[in-house]
């Protein structure tokens, strides 16, 4: 679900519009996020993710407030909340309302085409969501990013940063680093093609680190509506096998 985010963000990164300092470009957007795996269990967990967010950015500044609906079909006993452990009991289905998550990012180096960009930034998941639809704990997340143009058209991204997860009642989840890498191929100034490996640590004993690839692209029209779309290859057992997300949204 943190993946939809990620890709969310780094292609907003490579789009961001030119501001005052003293503007602040509003930016609210719908998405939904499909995934399906095992997670290292017997059974499959499906999860639908479907998420209202409200971005505001200035000329250094960028903040995201994230409000989900939840749906999830998997073994009952499952727990999820930016984390997915999977249960061993029949398969069940519930949904509702997910945890709210915010987010703020700033601009280290003052925005300027064909430079290097550095970003820190800082986010917090609420334990908002609905009975057996969240961990019912706050994580907490930091992270350090760049975008170096290679050229006028093609750049890498990166980031790395660290994450720290409330324990639920019956696990103990492990902190751990964070990392992505990846590339944007700009075809004009309003179509961002890229591709990002994703990685996190083990969150739980026993099971695998994380790693995701998500090709992605990003379309931005005159009116200042976007569409940015992607999908989702797990490559460990912790990971959904695959997943397919979408996210619209629009600049006033």
């Amino acid at each position: 679900m943190a993946r939809l985010h990620l890709i969310a963000a780094a292609a907003a990164l490579l789009a961001q519009p030119s501001v005052a300092l003293a503007q602040v470009a509003w930016e609210p957007s719908v998405g939904v996020d499909y995934s399906t795996g095992s997670y290292g269990g017997a059974e499959d967990t499906e999860l639908l993710f479907a998420p209202v967010t409200l971005r505001a950015t200035t000329s250094r500044w960028r903040f995201d407030a994230t409000a989900p609906y939840l749906r999830i079909k998997g073994p009952a006993g499952s727990v999820v909340g930016g984390v997915v452990i999977p249960g061993a009991g029949p398969v069940i289905a519930r949904s509702g309302f997910g945890d709210v998550t915010l987010s703020a990012t700033y601009q280290l180096v003052n925005p300027a085409p064909g430079k290097t960009q550095w970003e820190v930034g800082a986010g917090v998941k609420l334990p908002t969501a609905d009975e057996e639809l969240g961990t019912g704990e706050t994580d907490y997340n930091v992270q350090l990013g760049v975008r170096q143009p290679l050229s006028g058209s093609v750049t890498l991204l990166g980031s790395l940063g660290y994450q720290w997860l409330g324990d639920p009642v019956a696990f103990e989840l492990e902190d751990g680093p964070t990392a992505m890498l990846g590339v944007n191929y700009a075809a004009n100034p309003r179509a961002n093609f890229g591709i990002q490996a994703n990685f996190r640590s083990a969150y739980l004993a026993g099971f695998d680190d994380q790693i995701l690839v998500n090709p992605y692209f990003r379309f931005d029209s005159d009116g200042g509506w976007a569409f940015t779309g992607y999908a989702t290859a797990g490559l460990t057992d912790s990971t959904p096998d695959f997943g397919l997300g979408m996210v619209i949204g629009r600049v006033f």
